[in-house]
């Protein structure tokens, strides 16, 4: 489920990254380029038992998650502010260095004090409730360009909970602080639900297109679940609360976030 997002999710997503820079838009363009490298290198780095060849294998989506990252960077230093229609995608493209990032340490078997499977999904986390989910907020507040501020403002605001959210819910699974175990993925589930809200009532229908309307509408009904799931889970590891272990979290969580919300909604938002 994880190379979804390098063939796929992160394809789709570099199409529709709003960024207004001239220079970070070139840097980004180069990203698509290499892409399907990078793509192919994160295929072959799973074919490959764990180790420095794996790690090197896997070193070349690293590459392509590095040149993103800069252009994100690159659009904040070409726009001079943080205003979110900046910061959002800017953090969308920062996020895919850190998950590219965690897939070498994976790969490569670099103990870091983690369980190997924490180390595999944190990188798949950064990729899809950082990158995809980030993006989500980003297409949103595009789309809201000619409603009334308050609308844009709450919008913004889901936005950078998603971006503080997603740092803090894996700083939180991976060291065990119980503060951040729970904060962290109620910032990113609010941000992340309340992007769905607007995106399923108030974006979805002024979609002209049948097909996108409907995608993007079932796209945020679908995260609902998973979102419930995930806060249950973490706060189940600091409050004696039932919840679904980690197999069985990676496949339902994990697998309707990647196909339902992250993919469909690409899908929904190219159509648008």
């Amino acid at each position: 489920m994880f190379l979804l997002s390098p063939f796929v999710v992160v394809p789709l997503g570099f199409r529709l990254v709003p960024l207004t820079g001239r220079n970070s838009k070139r840097l980004l363009r180069i990203a698509q380029l290499v892409q399907p490298v990078g793509a192919v290198a994160a295929f072959a780095s799973f074919l490959i038992p764990v180790g420095a060849a794996a790690g090197i294998a896997a070193a070349g989506w690293l590459a392509v998650c590095g040149i993103a990252s800069f252009a994100g960077l690159l659009e904040l230093i070409d726009a001079r502010s943080l205003h979110p229609a900046h910061l959002l995608p800017a953090a969308a493209l920062g996020f895919l260095g850190v998950g590219g990032a965690w897939l070498v340490a994976s790969r490569a078997g670099i103990n870091l004090g983690y369980a190997p499977a924490i180390a595999e999904l944190t990188g798949v986390h950064f990729h899809y409730a950082g990158f995809a989910a980030t993006m989500m907020s980003v297409l949103a507040l595009k789309a809201l360009s000619g409603h009334p501020p308050r609308m844009r403002r709450m919008c913004a605001t889901a936005g950078i909970l998603v971006i503080f959210g997603t740092p803090l819910t894996a700083t939180g699974i991976a060291t065990g602080t119980g503060a951040l175990t729970v904060i962290g993925p109620l910032l990113l589930a609010t941000g992340i639900l309340v992007t769905a809200a607007v995106t399923a009532f108030v974006i979805a229908p002024a979609v002209p297109r049948p097909a996108a309307r409907w995608m993007l509408t079932i796209s945020a009904a679908t995260v609902v679940i998973p979102m419930v799931l995930g806060v249950d889970y973490a706060a189940a590891r600091v409050l004696p609360i039932p919840a679904l272990d980690l197999r069985t979290m990676a496949l339902v969580h994990g697998d309707l976030n990647a196909l339902g919300f992250a993919l469909l909604g690409f899908a929904g938002w190219t159509l648008a």
